[in-house]
């Protein structure tokens, strides 16, 4: 028996198999990774040493250039590109497309491990599997705990005379630096709101915290490959020297490096065995504190020693900052995180905000201090597949009416219409559960007013529905450009539809029953739309 001849004398058979394939097909929906566009780019690592004050032509020559005399034999490699720039040096490295990136680091990794000449004040090299031209995926700002709303929403409540000057800040509640702007400039006359201002925090010398607690905890969400904190100031011991008493002593700023380095480091003295206990030696050399530095001997002169102290200062710090950050007003600091090649970026921002929420309730919140997010490039994403979507629905919903019209050119098709209008406004405008819902009466409905539009408006949502579940079997991602290609296929299921159901309307008007009329209909076109399909 034809397959069509199967299909056509057991009903419930197909109507079971199409309830499947929207079933299976809705949960792959579900599960499919969403992004913008399909995954294209290049497999990367990024492998960044750095050097304080090298200038660039030492870091080429010093690192550089020993990191690829060893990086070029490195399997899979396609192209290799570095950068020197001042204390800092960078090599990117990309593959073949489809590279795991977990073999390639530890390709990357062994092949570093080769390279043992470095400088002695160089940092040992760090790999990302990011690329050093990425865009960031999400930005954070740390700042005190901001005024909410409802705390001044409360305290007009319990103020009368302040509602009106409060009303004013509140009107701003959806710009949250000019609220924090007026409620500033009302403190200045009203002491008593200056209760609500955030608590006055030095919030730049909180790098050192940003560094091991926050950027530490977005490292730790998968998918993300690095977080880079901006702005803010580095703790550093800071040695100030006066020219003419170290000139005095006839000594140079060199000697003073060279001590200060080489004392400031723990030693092992050994062991030694004193009967069956066995004691382990170190020498505790390495500076804790100013008066660790001022009490280093430099040189002995006329028999006396000469320390630090007779020559310098020494005081705790800040280095000279590499970045400024300002949000309403204040110095602050930025966090940014870059997403792993081939990550799901939505899944990666649930794992950043979920992140951020257990930061801000948590250890944040004993400091007076929260995260906020002020960039998601998930917004954008969803912002296009929404609009693609509602051409999806539009699409389908004016080819539904287009069918009716000049199929079913009678009354009650004219009252069918206004449902369809219905149910695409809901969905482009509230919500795409409530066109299904509409859609389900516009099923029912179309069963008594226009059968043969309903048998050509079920095939678009069974197709579409049924290609999310090969699209998950195939590893592909939900994205525009696979949304693109859904709506332009909608008219091309709706030629074939049409094709079928008149091919069978003519057998039907031969005289011929409806059972053979549609099985003989549909076999002898069924090759023709097959070949017009798969083209």
């Amino acid at each position: 028996m034809h397959p069509i001849e199967t299909c056509v004398r057991n009903p419930v058979k197909v109507a079971v198999g199409s309830l499947l394939l929207i079933l299976f097909g809705g949960i792959a929906l579900l599960r499919m990774p969403m992004q913008l566009i399909p995954e294209v780019e290049t497999p990367a690592l990024t492998i960044e040493t750095r050097w304080p004050g090298a200038s660039p032509q030492e870091i080429e020559r010093e690192i550089i250039r020993e990191q690829e005399e060893q990086l070029k034999s490195v399997q899979g490699l396609t192209k290799m590109s570095s950068e020197s720039t001042d204390s800092v040096g960078r090599i990117v490295l990309e593959f073949y497309v489809g590279t795991p990136l977990d073999e390639a680091l530890l390709k990357v990794n062994s092949q570093l491990q080769q390279v043992s000449d470095y400088p002695q004040d160089a940092k040992p090299p760090v790999i990302s599997t990011s690329n050093a031209s990425d865009r960031p995926i999400a930005w954070f700002i740390l700042s005190p705990i901001q005024t909410k709303p409802s705390e001044l929403e409360a305290l007009a409540a319990a103020n009368p005379h302040l509602a009106t000057p409060l009303a004013d800040v509140l009107k701003a509640r959806d710009n949250p630096g000019l609220m924090l702007y007026r409620l500033r400039k009302l403190a200045e006359r009203m002491p008593e709101v200056a209760s609500l201002l955030p608590p006055e925090l030095d919030v730049p010398q909180q790098r050192r915290f940003a560094e091991d607690v926050i950027k530490a905890r977005f490292e730790r969400v998968e998918g993300v490959s690095l977080a880079n904190v901006i702005g803010g100031l580095e703790e550093e011991m800071q040695v100030l020297v006066d020219p003419e008493k170290l000139a005095a002593r006839q000594l140079t700023i060199a000697d003073v490096r060279r001590v200060l380095r080489d004392q400031n480091k723990d030693t092992s003295g050994g062991d030694y065995w004193e009967g069956k206990r066995r004691y382990v030696v170190r020498t505790i050399s390495q500076f804790r504190s100013p008066e660790d530095v001022l009490q280093q001997v430099l040189a002995s002169r006329d028999g006396r020693p000469v320390y630090v102290s007779d020559v310098a200062e020494v005081q705790l710090g800040y280095k000279k900052p590499d970045g400024l950050v300002r949000r309403f007003g204040t110095n602050t600091i930025a966090v940014n995180t870059l997403r792993q090649v081939g990550a799901n970026v939505l899944t990666v921002m649930d794992g950043l905000k979920e992140a951020v929420e257990e930061l801000n309730q948590d250890v944040l919140a004993d400091r007076q201090l929260q995260l906020t997010q002020v960039y998601d490039e998930t917004e954008y994403i969803y912002s296009s597949i929404n609009l693609v979507n509602q051409n999806i629905i539009i699409g389908s919903s004016l080819t539904m009416m287009v069918l009716m019209l000049f199929l079913h050119l009678q009354l009650r098709v004219l009252i069918a219409i206004p449902l369809i209008l219905l149910s695409a406004v809901a969905a482009v405008w509230l919500s795409p559960w409530i066109f299904l819902a509409s859609l389900m009466l516009i099923v029912g409905c179309g069963f008594w007013f226009a059968r043969g539009a309903l048998v050509v408006g079920l095939a678009l949502p069974i197709s579409i529905i049924g290609t999310f579940l090969l699209m998950q079997l195939w590893g592909r991602s939900l994205n525009v450009i696979s949304l693109a290609g859904m709506a332009f296929a909608v008219g091309m299921l709706v030629d074939n539809a049409v094709v079928v159901l008149e091919n069978i309307y003519r057998h039907f008007q031969e005289g011929k029953p409806p059972l053979r009329a549609a099985v003989e209909g549909a076999q002898e076109v069924w090759g023709a739309v097959l070949a017009s399909t798969l083209t």
